[in-house]
């Protein structure tokens, strides 16, 4: 038992978990979208992601205590470090346009962790933080897969601000679980309007989600349901958000959501055919 709980937690630590949601996100859109994207792109975004997070993450730690670096943070950096390498490989085999747009993105990616302005990274400006997250997100997943559609893509706009809604929306139990961490400097959600202010704010962007989804035309009923559940669900994760909550309800369960609405739409589109 013990070996499953250290593979489970390197799992999670390893930030695969929420690498899958992201590249569950860009599937979600190749289906809305009717868009065949090249198997690379999705190996970038899930590599990607796994860099960019770990990089946040660790890098900072491996910095202190780079002398005494415990076993778990040096296996996590041998599987960054992999990954990475993987990560080149597959951006070589993406277009340049691609290239240039993941550029930008990792560039906001990396202004996350280096201080830029009055010597502070974007982690540390006040109320910054998650805009800059959520940004990235619905960049990767919906703006840059557009490059591959063979046509105009109707409501483009719309399903991006659905998509930073909904990142904004999942990121709030995050906050919330480390209010007690968070310095007052980085203006939070929940800093600046308590709990359950940000709680009934997570609600709100929610409902703008799914009146996006009613301008846009035609209404099709296979894609709009899953979307329906998955705010259900993140509308049942705010809910059950606490500043004590359990260890992986923020970290597994919500972060999980993003992959499940891409396997609905698996689904769908594939089983129910």
């Amino acid at each position: 038992m013990k070996p499953l709980i250290s593979l489970f937690s390197f799992y999670i630590k390893s930030s695969i978990h929420v690498a899958l949601g992201v590249t569950g996100l860009v599937y979600v859109t190749s289906i809305e979208f009717g868009v065949t994207l090249p198997v690379a792109f999705y190996w970038v975004s899930f590599l990607g992601t796994i860099t960019g997070y770990n990089f946040i993450k660790y890098a900072e730690i491996a910095g202190l205590q780079h002398k005494s670096l415990i076993k778990s943070l040096q296996n996590l950096q041998v599987f960054s470090l992999v990954v990475f390498c993987l990560l080149v490989y597959f951006l070589t085999q993406l277009h340049l346009v691609v290239l240039t747009y993941l550029f930008v993105l990792g560039f906001l990616t990396l202004l996350y962790v280096i201080p830029t302005i009055n010597h502070k990274n974007f982690r540390s400006l006040a109320g910054v933080k998650v805009f800059i997250v959520a940004l990235v997100w619905s960049g990767l997943t919906v703006l840059v897969p557009v490059y591959y559609a063979t046509s105009a893509i109707p409501d483009l706009w719309l399903c991006f601000g659905q998509r930073f809604f909904i990142v904004l929306a999942l990121i709030i139990p995050f906050e919330i679980r480390d209010l007690p961490q968070d310095k007052n400097a980085l203006v939070t959600f929940p800093q600046l309007l308590g709990v359950q202010k940000t709680k009934i704010l997570g609600g709100l962007l929610l409902v703008f989600t799914l009146l996006f989804e009613g301008l846009k035309q035609p209404f099709v009923f296979s894609k709009t349901t899953p979307l329906v559940i998955v705010c259900g669900l993140i509308a049942f994760c705010l809910y059950r958000a606490r500043v004590h909550q359990s260890k992986y309800f923020a970290s597994f369960w919500v972060e999980g959501i993003a992959s499940f609405w891409a396997l609905m739409l698996w689904m769908v589109y594939f089983i129910a055919v």
